[in-house]
């Protein structure tokens, strides 16, 4: 039976081994080291032994300028540590843009080299840094950059010229730390600056791809701002030896610090003599104040986050840009375009064409806050052209698509509008047609099928169909040379049921939606109360706008409180058509078949000009106990077969050149003259009657020579007190056959023609 040793014996044993296994370490320890000394040393003999920093200097110098082909200037060479070299003052002087100055110069270049690689007669400098850097590329006038091309050994080897032993030089990584590049344009005089640039490049290799990171600063002076854009990121690159036509860049991924948000960007290039590039932007949400260097803050605009996405090229030494495809995404709002920019002329010109994916409109015064106002809902799709020649953007081109569309425009309301709008010439010549409803105030235009077309300062508007409140409508208008004083307005309309008064409420409708919307507004015209009001009223509220005003209506039926009829036309060509009717002249012409005059006796009791004209009836109310005919029945409805008008206005004075009526129960026809700015008038109307005598005779004056009831009587004087002569009634019937005969200057076939045809304003 064996004896385990007492605890205390084994805890002794384990601090003996322990003491002999450091003992052993640490002599081996120091062997190494020794070793370890011994070699850096004898590798710090070899360097000291090959290089000394006039050597190093001079083959520094020398390399660069065979490569470079350029002058090349270096201070001092200092040895900082035992694997670290420092050159100062370190300077490439340019031969090809501005003789003499800088190509590329630095505070320092640091060289850190590893030790061991020299026993094997290699320089291995594992990081070359550039402190303070600056690099200057300049453009000729003639377009010539100032930019080297690289000479390349390889691999490159150093020849000791005194004795003859070759040392292979190779460099892994590269450092530019604070530095700056500018670019000038001789040329034209434009300069571009990056500072704060600070690059790496990893196991840098002059002809193949490198990874690398770099951060940098873009300063932009905008008006009388300056901006700057810090930019972060990295990727891989392939210099090519300098051969720039071989450039590559791969994968570069920044952050662009221009917002709160950065800017994720990724992009792609090739060839620096003529680059093809492929970019891609994540852009964050950003408001107008964002952009405060461009004085936006009063344009209240807010953008969602978007994605852009372009591929184009430089060309012509980065004086063109061509983009071959450029798309932006924004929410629900998806745009494609193409296009150029050429700084090869003066001033530069630009070419863009841009369109739109169908999108939603509701909701979009959250980007916009002005867009509230119009309430817009449905969709819509956009394309539009952009150019810039001599020094200025026109729109050769934009076209709208809009589709179901709802809103308030300025007290316009639209409803299910359908349509398409286009302007060309920077918005000279513009198109739109549409479907859908309007409602102006109280009118509503239902089923509304419209064009209209811009031109040569000249405004054409086509309604093709319509029913307004209910009553179909065709309508057309033109307006020549609509921003001049001496504007032409031309109409043509159809109703299928035409009334005055609802027409001119239509018409009130459209002032009460217009007005708010002159800029200072309207100044108000006092109400006229007296009892000619009607006329004043009319007279002081007409539209300075339609000076020269023409057109025709024409109506199946025709339905006012005083008269209705069927197959009503006019027609009308009037000049001086402004507030006051000073300076009215013109014609006017219309007719009226198969209606009625209503409540004769009640209208002359309550308006003035209405009592003017129906006196003859009045006189033959009092005659009514005679029994010649039946006076009551006349003076409530009078029914007529035909009824016309043919007037002449000048300067505000109305000359009658035909007017009658002729129908079953009364004819009459009207001459003479109305001057409605002197508010007076001397007309003379001859009325024959329908004899319906039972009993009794009349008196001679009051018969024509067939001996049928007739009236003539002259009124004249001041419109407010006019003066009634009775005169010989003989000849009233002659006189009413021979006005029937005479007829009018037209035969409305314009109006006709109108209706027939299917007109739309031209593209």
């Amino acid at each position: 039976m064996t004896t385990q040793p007492p605890t205390s014996a084994r805890k002794n044993r384990f601090w003996q081994y322990l003491k002999t296994g450091l003992k052993f370490a640490l002599r081996w320890g120091l062997l190494l080291v020794m070793i370890g000394m011994f070699l850096a040393s004898v590798a710090w003999i070899v360097f000291l032994k090959t290089f000394n920093a006039q050597r190093v200097s001079e083959v520094i110098t020398t390399e660069l300028q065979t490569r470079l082909q350029r002058p090349v200037a270096i201070s001092s060479l200092d040895l900082k540590f035992i694997n670290t070299l420092e050159l100062k003052g370190f300077r490439i002087l340019d031969t090809e843009g501005i003789p003499g100055q800088d190509l590329v110069s630095a505070e320092s270049v640091t060289l850190r080299f590893e030790l061991l690689p020299l026993l094997k007669k290699q320089l291995v400098i594992d990081e070359v840094s550039l402190h303070a850097p600056r690099f200057n590329i300049v453009r000729r006038a003639d377009g010539v950059y100032n930019l080297p091309q690289l000479k390349t050994k390889n691999p490159p080897v150093y020849t000791d010229a005194q004795s003859g032993s070759r040392l292979a030089v190779s460099v892994e990584n590269w450092t530019l730390k604070d530095g700056v590049l500018s670019y000038k344009d001789l040329g034209s005089g434009v300069t571009h600056a990056v500072y704060g640039l600070n690059m790496f490049f990893e196991r840098l290799r002059l002809n193949e791809l490198s990874h690398f990171t770099a951060q940098m600063v873009l300063r932009n002076e905008w008006s009388s701002g300056i901006s700057d854009i810090d930019i972060r990121g990295g990727g891989q690159i392939n210099l090519a030896d300098l051969k720039w036509t071989q450039f590559a860049l791969r994968d570069f991924h920044a952050h662009v610090y221009l917002f709160r948000k950065p800017i994720s960007v990724s992009l792609t290039l090739d060839n620096l003599q003529d680059p093809v590039f492929s970019l891609q932007a994540r852009i964050p949400a950003f408001e107008s104040k964002d952009l405060s260097v461009f004085h936006l803050e009063e344009i209240p605009f807010s953008l969602p986050k978007s994605v852009l996405k372009a591929r184009g090229a430089l060309r012509n030494s980065y004086r063109l840009l061509q983009m071959d495809q450029l798309t932006v995404s924004a929410a629900d709002v998806k745009a494609t375009g193409e296009g150029q920019l050429d700084f090869t002329q003066a001033p530069y010109t630009a070419q863009l064409k841009v369109s739109t994916d169908t999108f939603d409109l509701e909701n979009k015064s959250q980007y916009y806050t002005p867009l509230a106002r119009y309430k817009l809902k449905g969709k819509a799709k956009v394309q539009a052209q952009l150019e810039r020649q001599d020094g200025k953007y026109t729109w050769p081109q934009v076209t709208v698509d809009g589709e179901n569309i709802n809103g308030d425009i300025r007290g316009f309301l639209v409803e299910n509008v359908t349509g398409q709008f286009q302007a060309k010439d920077s918005f000279a010549d513009m198109y739109t047609a549409l479907k859908g409803k309007l409602t102006v105030n109280k009118t509503v235009f239902d089923k509304l099928d419209l064009s209209a077309s811009w031109r040569d300062g000249n405004l054409y508007t086509y309604i093709a169909s319509s029913q307004v409140n209910g009553v179909p409508l065709k309508m057309s208008v033109s307006v020549n040379n609509l921003k001049s004083s001496h504007r032409r307005i031309r109409t043509a309309m159809y109703w299928k049921h035409f009334n005055p008064m609802d027409f001119i409420a239509t018409v009130q409708d459209f002032v009460t939606v217009i007005v708010p919307l002159i800029p200072g507004g309207v100044t108000p015209i006092k109400e006229d109360t007296s009892s000619l009001a009607w006329l004043r009223n009319f007279r002081n509220r007409l539209p300075n706008f339609m000076s020269n005003f023409a057109g025709h209506i024409s109506a199946d039926t025709f339905s006012s409180p005083v008269l209705s009829g069927n197959r009503f036309n006019g027609e009308f060509e009037l000049t001086g058509m402004k507030a006051g009717m000073k300076k009215l002249s013109g014609q006017i012409e219309a007719r009226l078949a198969g209606g009625v005059v209503h409540q004769m006796e009640k209208w002359a009791e309550e308006q003035q000009a209405l009592n003017i004209t129906f006196q003859p009836f009045i006189i033959m109310h009092r005659m009514e106990r005679a029994g010649s005919f039946k006076i009551g029945k006349v003076l409530k409805d009078v029914p007529f077969d035909d009824m016309a008008a043919s007037a002449e206005f000048e300067n505000g004075k109305m000359n009658i050149h035909n007017a009658y009526t002729v129908g079953p129960s009364i004819s009459a026809t009207v001459s003479g003259w109305t001057d409605w700015v002197a508010e007076n008038f001397d007309i003379i109307v001859w009325t024959m009657f329908s004899n319906t005598s039972r009993s009794g005779a009349l008196a001679e004056n009051l018969t024509d020579e067939s001996g049928n009831p007739a009236l003539a009587f002259r009124i004249s004087s001041s419109m407010l007190k006019p003066k009634v002569d009775m005169m010989r009634a003989k000849r009233t019937g002659a006189t009413i056959r021979a006005a029937q005969e005479k007829g009018l200057k037209t035969d409305f076939k314009a109006a006709q023609t109108f209706y027939q045809g299917d007109y739309h304003a031209k593209k």
